[in-house]
């Protein structure tokens, strides 16, 4: 899967999986807000980019939010997504592949290859932060 290869490659590159650390040298600012009822958002503005992570999240899930919101900016650079926690009908394909990325960068590819991984990414990310 190229998402999973992509945080390979990431992840090699910057010698870590820690996404604070890869959006650091990626110059992709990190804040953090008390979103009501958002996760995470990854922002673009001309050259200026943006991820906003919930404050209110326990540390481990937010690394996997930044990660996932990494996701977006590699794999889909075209867009600004927002991650929104309300329960929707429609889950796209773009963040099926941020969830995958999120997993490879944070935990390798070998973990995100396993089968009951890929059905959890399919899901919302709160369903994939059960797995922590």
């Amino acid at each position: 899967m190229t998402y999973i290869r992509e945080a390979e490659k990431i992840a090699n590159k910057y010698n870590t999986r820690n996404p604070v650390e890869i959006a650091k040298n990626m110059d992709i600012s990190v804040v953090y807000l008390p979103f009501d009822e958002l996760y995470g958002m990854a922002c673009s503005l001309g050259k200026y980019r943006l991820i906003g992570v919930n404050s209110g999240l326990d540390e481990p899930i937010q690394r996997l939010v930044i990660a996932h919101e990494l996701g977006h900016f590699v794999l889909h650079p075209e867009g600004n997504f927002f991650f929104i926690l309300n329960e929707t009908m429609f889950y796209s394909k773009f963040e099926y592949q941020a969830n995958m990325f999120a997993i490879g960068l944070c935990y390798g590819e070998e973990v995100a290859r396993y089968d009951y991984v890929r059905e959890i990414a399919s899901g919302k990310i709160e369903n994939l932060c059960k797995i922590l």
